[in-house]
Parts: C-alpha cells; sequence; structure tokens
C-alpha cells in the first residue's frame, strides 16, 4: 500500500516526531507499536488504525489534520504565525541556543 495520503501522512510523522527529539524506537513505545510497524508507515508503505492515529495526536500533540497536511495546504499566514509562535518562545525563554534550535525545527 502506497499512495499520496499513505506518503503524506508518513512523512509528516517523521518530520514531527524528529523535531521532537523522538526517535523510532521511543515512539514505537510511546504508540504501543512494533518499531517495524512505525518504519513502515514513515515510508508510507502502511497505515494507521484509528486507535493508533488517536495515539499519535496526543504523543506528538498535534492534531489529525496537520498528521495529513501536505505542504499545498500550507497557507503563508500559517507559516507566519508559527514563526511569530517561535519567535515568542525565544523572547520569553532563558535558555535562548535550545529554544531557537528547537523553533527552527518545528519551522523545517
Amino acid at each position: 500500500m502506497q499512495n499520496r495520503i499513505c506518503k503524506t501522512l508518513g512523512n509528516n510523522i517523521k518530520r514531527i516526531r524528529k523535531a521532537k527529539g523522538l526517535t523510532q524506537d521511543r515512539l514505537a513505545e510511546l504508540l504501543g507499536v512494533e518499531i517495524k510497524s512505525l518504519s513502515l508507515i514513515e515510508t508510507g508503505r502502511g497505515f494507521v488504525s484509528a486507535r493508533t492515529l488517536e495515539k499519535l495526536t496526543d504523543v506528538l500533540n498535534v492534531t489529525a489534520a496537520e498528521l495529513f497536511d501536505t505542504d499545498d495546504n500550507k497557507e503563508p499566514e500559517k507559516i507566519y504565525n508559527s514563526i511569530l509562535s517561535n519567535l515568542e518562545l525565544i523572547k520569553n525563554n532563558a535558555d535562548k541556543l535550545e529554544t531557537i534550535n528547537l523553533a527552527i525545527k518545528s519551522i523545517l
């Protein structure tokens, strides 16, 4: 099974997982799935169950819509608001370098 929706979901999970500093092993553990299953999902060769999708939104602290978001759905206003939000975190955080690193990862 490999189609555009599977690839989009897999790419987004991988991107968000890395931005949050999680390994595949750790995310699989948090989700209660085998690492091979997570690998298949991240590469677009597998798909999530409803239960796993719900766990993903909780563990990664994102909405289901964000997991299925495609690059062509990213509106300039959404990107702008994300940048502003991250700049506010930088401004208010004592550990500036770590916050900058997290902000840049979340934008990429």
